[in-house]
């Protein structure tokens, strides 16, 4: 194990063990709900990466797995659901904070301004993304998870700083909302149920390799989506996109198995993403 995963034993050691940032998404059975056949994808994690169970108002309302180093999720996995209200009126210097990536023994996420946050603020602003990284950047702040997938208190704690990605504001009012919106607007109606995994793929490892805000959050070079549909009838559909995160914005349409192989390369191992088996 190198000095940063001894680091991030030695939090989990001093801090304790809370339900929010997981040793694995196995330990809370409500998260491990949000992957298919509560399996998580294969490939994707590492030394450099926290599994968080995002938890807001008592409930907890999708999984995250956080890049700590890139400060961006690599993917989030989630069930799709109606959207029962507008997108919430909140300004982005106060979206939620992971007070745990941090060491702060909170187990709901929190926003900026509140004391436990405050009082430990250098080390929430080491652990992650904040509204200062995002500021005149050219880049908006990108839902890897997006809110018009999920109702009420769902939607709300999709606007937390571990659920975004800097991302090319004419891509994400584009194709990659088009994109979304086919999701909840075609798949949402003809599936009994919907998994979803979003992620991306990172321009650079660590700052030097690829584009990053302020030497701190990195600029994916692709969004990727994919879904695992039941029908009502007990049938499975399963389908992938890629979209590129810069002009020309490419979107293309993949199967999951063309999908896993694209992200095997770049992240240099095997990834199953639905490894309970949708294809």
């Amino acid at each position: 194990m190198d000095s940063f995963g001894q680091a991030l034993v030695l939090l989990a050691l001093c801090c304790g063990v809370y339900s929010e940032v997981l040793q694995s998404f196995t330990d809370v059975p409500a998260c491990q709900n949000f992957f298919y056949k509560g399996q998580e994808p294969l490939g994707l994690a590492s030394n450099r990466t926290a599994n968080i169970c995002q938890h807001l108002q008592g409930s907890y309302h999708y999984a995250t797995l956080y890049h700590r180093l890139a400060r961006v999720p690599i993917y989030s996995a989630y069930i799709l659901e109606v959207s029962t209200t507008s997108r919430p009126d909140i300004s982005s210097s106060n979206w939620y904070l992971e007070p745990m990536l941090g060491g702060v023994p909170q187990k709901e996420m929190l926003q900026p301004s509140h004391s436990a946050m405050q009082l430990n603020m250098d080390d929430v602003l080491e652990s992650q993304a904040v509204n200062d990284d995002y500021r005149n950047s050219g880049y908006s702040r990108g839902h890897v998870n997006p809110s018009m997938h999920h109702s009420s208190a769902a939607q709300l704690a999709t606007f937390t700083y571990t659920n975004m990605a800097p991302q090319d504001a004419t891509f994400n009012s584009g194709t990659w909302n088009q994109y979304e919106t086919f999701l909840r607007d075609k798949i949402l109606s003809s599936c009994q149920q919907t998994h979803i995994l979003s992620g991306v793929i990172l321009s650079g490892s660590h700052p030097g390799e690829g584009k990053w805000l302020r030497d701190r959050v990195n600029v994916p070079t692709y969004f990727w989506s994919a879904f695992c549909c039941v029908t009502r009838d007990g049938a499975r559909r399963a389908e992938g996109r890629l979209g590129r995160n810069q002009s020309p914005y490419d979107m293309v349409t993949k199967s999951v198995l063309e999908l896993e192989a694209i992200l095997s390369k770049e992240y240099g191992g095997e990834v199953a993403l639905f490894s309970g088996g949708c294809q």
